[in-house]
């Protein structure tokens, strides 16, 4: 065995060192995705926690959705960075006790989302700013509710293109000059994705928000 270990150590210094590779999460193809994150902020209020919600202006992407503070990466910032200058921008907070990372979360259009747990202090909320162009409104969820209350569960059908449309041109995938099997000719569909669904008096709280609640309640 040791014979093995010092040729093994002779080929990569003539072929050059093979790098040590650590065992932490890594996403493969992370740069082609819409990188954003969010966090999910918790208040606690008369001995109850509740969640803080925004719903979204009709104006901006996904416009009426129900979500947590955030948004795009930008260049230079960590996740985390954007996160909290996402929510400030958004809700004028800027004072957030961040617990840590929920998770990421990666769904088939092409985004990914790392999504943190914040908790704010309950005055805070008198000194929220909503900024109009982004945000229409925010409320507050029990936690309770949702630690009570299972998702309904949807499932979405997901169907991939060779093709796509940019500036009113169509750019086809070639997949006959490859001359790969037919299948990928034409449109072809993949299994049905679970969709979780919360329903909160007259809001619908559903998507990758849902998904995130599910994972905030088990640190919470």
């Amino acid at each position: 065995m040791k014979d093995f270990y010092k040729i093994k150590i002779i080929i990569n210094l003539e072929e050059g060192v093979i790098m040590n590779i650590d065992f932490t999460e890594k996403i493969i193809g992370k740069e082609k995705y819409f990188n954003s994150a969010v966090i999910a902020l918790v208040i606690e209020k008369n001995d109850k926690k509740y969640f803080l919600f925004e719903k979204r202006a009709r104006g901006v992407r996904q416009g009426g959705d129900i979500s947590f503070p955030g948004g795009k990466i930008e260049m230079g910032e960590t996740s985390l960075e954007a996160a909290l200058r996402e929510c400030k921008e958004e809700i004028g907070i800027d004072e957030v006790d961040v617990k840590g990372k929920i998770g990421t979360l990666v769904i088939p259009s092409g985004i990914m989302v790392e999504a943190f747990l914040g908790i704010i202090e309950e005055k805070k909320l008198k000194k929220l700013k909503i900024n109009e162009d982004e945000v229409e409104g925010c409320f507050l969820v029990p936690v309770d509710f949702f630690k009570k209350n299972s998702p309904r569960i949807e499932k979405l059908e997901v169907e991939t293109k060779p093709y796509y449309y940019e500036n009113g041109e169509k750019f086809v995938f070639p997949a006959v000059e490859l001359n790969l099997p037919k299948m990928y000719h034409t449109p072809w569909k993949s299994s049905p994705r679970e969709v979780y669904i919360y329903i909160y008096e007259d809001k619908v709280i559903w998507g990758l928000t849902a998904e995130i609640i599910k994972e905030a309640i088990k640190y919470l």
